[in-house]
């Protein structure tokens, strides 16, 4: 089964709303559960547009109608991997004195604070300024 375009997706949501409608005005009671066949279209839609767009579309919590899809799929929807920072702070053991802050013309920043009073930058900024 081939995947639906976008223009394709947003016809089948709008008729699942509908369809979602005619079976509220129709059903016995305000709590009547949803029929099977309406869960797994809007899981279907699922694949293709956000639960959060779908549940909202068709009148469902986005919590409920990603419960129906990890049953029916079996397996819960993998959290994101947590990522790696991009920066790290490191406290200084002693009280800096100076502070030497450089920027590439690419916006990159390094800044090297030290309390020698003379230290050796140059071999510190030579690869960070030659590197690209």
């Amino acid at each position: 089964m081939q995947p639906l375009s976008p223009a394709q997706t947003e016809e089948a949501l709008t008729h699942l709303t509908h369809h979602f409608a005619q079976w509220r005005q129709s059903r016995r009671t305000s709590r009547g559960r949803i029929p099977q066949e309406l869960w797994a279209q809007a899981i279907s839609l699922t694949a293709t547009l956000s639960v959060t767009r779908v549940a909202r579309q068709l009148g469902l919590t986005p919590q409920a109608l990603k419960r129906r899809r990890e049953a029916l799929n079996g397996t819960p929807t993998p959290l994101p991997s947590p990522q790696v920072p991009h920066f790290v702070e490191v406290a200084a053991l002693r009280n800096p004195t100076t502070e030497v802050e450089i920027q590439r013309p690419d916006g990159t920043r390094v800044r090297i604070t030290y309390n020698d009073a003379a230290p050796a930058l140059v071999p510190l900024l030579q690869p960070f300024l030659e590197s690209r």
